[in-house]
Parts: structure tokens; C-alpha cells; sequence
């Protein structure tokens, strides 16, 4: 993983480079690289601290960093760079924000790129709070952006008994950081389906691979529901993340109300934004 940093930050070019041997921090530390037109350069690391750079990014930088990261081929990345984000080997992915291109109802591509947001994914034991109740039955993930639901997710895939069938789906391409075919990080005997919509990707795996568990981040489409309740009828349990800054505010959402109606998860793992597993419930524990 410190030589899949360590190419990223090179490709973001000597400026940021120095910037970043000038913080002291190791590539390690690192959780996202934030560069935003006439801004400095923010580096977030793994234990919340955040370090401002001292240099102003134009316009004309960004545009040099975004083509590196292309390998001066846009095109190549053409259908990626639409759905807002390139993915790098190791699970690195840049976030891009920029003017969308549409073309009879669709984005085409992005211009005029405005900020670029690099998220470095980590292999981390954490997992180890919740596997009695993944081996249980459904479980769900709930906690804000970036509280380490991905990372959680990527180490029960790890965990879970080499037994039991097990389907990624990954359409971020973020849980198993698979590039070019292969997973860059431990997940034990699972499967990946890679960048296919969530709904698809449940029901492709269902027909296809006969799973016992299905594991997924970001749930809560309509969609969704309907993929997962699919699944359920053939005795898969799903594993999946869902934004909420907390209980209370997942009791808000509208899709928690069908997931209850549903019961298609019989537990419920929040955390908080300090990244810490801080309560679990069962069904009944949810409703009551």
C-alpha cells in the first residue's frame, strides 16, 4: 500500500510533493489530499489531524495534476471521470469536481476542473466487535462520511468464515480496490462484481454465484430494497453501509422505514465520527 501512496503523490506532482515532506507526515498517516483551486493543498490524516499547505494551487496546476493522473490520456479514463471519480491501484480513487457535460440527459464528461479530492483507503482490524452478529444474520453499517464504514466493511470480508459464499458488491470499487481484475486487499474467498450498480450487482449475484452473504456500501435506493428483498428470498443475508450521523437521524430517513417493514436487517452497528463502533442493536432493539 506505501508504493500505491507514494505513486499517487508523485503523480500529483513535485509542488504537493514537497509540500507534504514538509508536514512530516508519513504516506501512511494519509486519508485524503485535498487540492481545490486557489486554495493550499489539505492533507487529512488517520488520527483527525489536518494540516493546510503553504502554496496556492491555480487553476493551470490542478489542470497539470488531473492530466497526470489520466497519464495525459483522458479518454482512457472517459466513462469514470463521468461518474465523478478515477479509481488507482490499491483503492485509491480522486474525487473530481468540476462544470458537467451533458448530452441528451447524460454527462458526458467534466470541464473546467475545479478540485480534485484523493481518499487512501486503509486495511485496518476492526472488525472484530461485529462478527458474531455477521455470522448471525443482516447487518447494517450506519454511521456519517468518513466514520470508516468502507474500511469496516472491507475487514468483515476478511473475516468472514472462508466457508461461507460470499459476493462483493463493489460499485464504487472501493471495498476491495480491485484494479485491472485484482482485488488489492484482503478479502478472504469472496467474489467481487466490480462498478456495477447495487441493484444489479445483488441481483447478477444472486443468479450467478448462489451467495450466502452479499456485502455492499451505500445502501438506501428504492432499488436497493427491491434487490435486496430478492436476495433474502433465496436466504442471502446482506452486509451493507448507509449514511446517518446517528440513531436518531437514521430513525428519520424515509428508507428506514421500509427496511424495518421489511425486516431485511436484523442488526444494526452505528458509529460516530471518531471512527469507533459505538452501539449495536437487534431488530426489536431498533423498534422498541
Amino acid at each position: 500500500m506505501k508504493k500505491n501512496i507514494e505513486k499517487i503523490i508523485f503523480k500529483l506532482g513535485q509542488k504537493i510533493s514537497d509540500e507534504i515532506k514538509s508536514f512530516n507526515v508519513s504516506p501512511a498517516e494519509i486519508r485524503e489530499i485535498r487540492i481545490i483551486v486557489n486554495r493550499p493543498v489539505t492533507i487529512f490524516c488517520m488520527n483527525n489531524k489536518v494540516v493546510f499547505g503553504k502554496n496556492i494551487f491555480s487553476s493551470s496546476d490542478i489542470k497539470e495534476i488531473f492530466a497526470s493522473l489520466c497519464e495525459y490520456s483522458v479518454h482512457t479514463y472517459q466513462n469514470e471521470i463521468c461518474e465523478g471519480f478515477i479509481t488507482f491501484e490499491g483503492g485509491i480513487r480522486a474525487g473530481i469536481c468540476g462544470t458537467a457535460i451533458y448530452s441528451e440527459g447524460k454527462i458526458t464528461g467534466i470541464k473546467d476542473i475545479s478540485a480534485i479530492n484523493i481518499r487512501i483507503p486503509h486495511e485496518i482490524s476492526c472488525a472484530d466487535k461485529v462478527m458474531p452478529f455477521i455470522e448471525k444474520g443482516a447487518t447494517l453499517i450506519i454511521g456519517p462520511p468518513c466514520c470508516g464504514k468502507t474500511t469496516l466493511l472491507r475487514d468483515i470480508a476478511a473475516k468472514i468464515n472462508k466457508s461461507k459464499r460470499t459476493v462483493i458488491v463493489d460499485e464504487r470499487m472501493e471495498i476491495a480496490g480491485v484494479y485491472r481484475g485484482i482485488p488489492s486487499f484482503d478479502i478472504s474467498n469472496s467474489a467481487v462484481l466490480n462498478g456495477f450498480y447495487k441493484h444489479e450487482g445483488i441481483s447478477i449475484a444472486v443468479r450467478t454465484m448462489s451467495p450466502e452473504i452479499i456485502i455492499c456500501d451505500e445502501f438506501g435506493s428504492e432499488n436497493d430494497i427491491v434487490s435486496a428483498l430478492d436476495a433474502m428470498k433465496s436466504g442471502t443475508n446482506i452486509i451493507a453501509s448507509l449514511h446517518a450521523q446517528n440513531r436518531s437521524d437514521f430513525l428519520k430517513k424515509p428508507i428506514s422505514k421500509k427496511i424495518f417493514e421489511h425486516k431485511i436487517f436484523e442488526y444494526f452497528v452505528f458509529m460516530n465520527s471518531s471512527c469507533e463502533i459505538c452501539e449495536i442493536f437487534d431488530y426489536e432493539g431498533m423498534i422498541g
